[in-house]
C-alpha cells in the first residue's frame, strides 16, 4: 500500500492531494492495522465510522446492495473510467483484467433455507468456487464515497 501511495503521489494531479482510504471493515481488524501502518504519512487519512468508533466501512447487506446498485448505474452510464493515465497499480493490465473477472461473477448468491422455518438468503458475493471478489469491492466502495453518501 506504501508503494501504491508513493505511485500516485508522483503523477503530478495527485500530488499534493488528501488521499483517503476507505477499507472494508471486517473480523479480522485488517482496516485498523493499515490505519496504524500509514498513520505518520502526510496527506493520508483513513475513513472511520463515527458511530461505531471503528476504521473503514461495515458492509452490510443493505451497504452491498447500495455500492453494487450504484456501481452498475456508472458503468452503464460510462461514469467509470480506468484510463491509463489514471490508473495507478505495479501490473495495470493483469488488475483491470483481474477487476473484469471479479465483475462478471460478482452476484447474488442463493441458499435454500435448511428447514422450513427459516429463510431463503441472497448475499452480494464474488467468492465463487475459490474466487475472490476485493478489486470489484475496492470499485464499489470507490463508486459509494462519490455518490456523497458519506459526505
Amino acid at each position: 500500500m506504501n508503494d501504491h501511495i508513493h505511485r500516485i503521489r508522483a503523477l503530478i494531479y495527485w500530488k499534493n492531494s488528501l488521499i483517503t482510504c476507505f477499507c472494508e471493515n471486517n473480523l479480522g481488524f485488517e482496516a485498523e492495522h493499515h490505519e496504524r501502518a500509514f498513520r505518520g504519512i502526510p496527506m493520508v487519512q483513513f475513513w472511520k465510522d463515527v458511530q461505531r468508533q471503528r476504521v473503514g466501512i461495515l458492509t452490510t447487506h443493505q451497504i452491498k446492495h447500495a455500492m453494487c446498485t450504484l456501481t452498475n448505474c456508472m458503468l452503464r452510464e460510462s461514469r467509470i473510467c480506468m484510463e491509463n493515465q489514471y490508473f495507478v497499480s505495479r501490473d495495470p493490465v493483469a488488475c483491470k483484467k483481474l477487476l473484469i473477472e471479479q465483475l462478471g461473477i460478482y452476484s447474488y448468491q442463493f441458499k435454500a433455507s435448511a428447514t422450513v422455518f427459516s429463510k431463503d438468503q441472497a448475499a452480494l458475493s464474488g467468492k465463487v468456487g475459490g474466487m475472490r471478489d476485493d478489486v470489484c469491492v475496492l470499485l464499489q466502495l470507490s463508486a459509494f464515497h462519490t455518490s456523497n453518501v458519506f459526505s
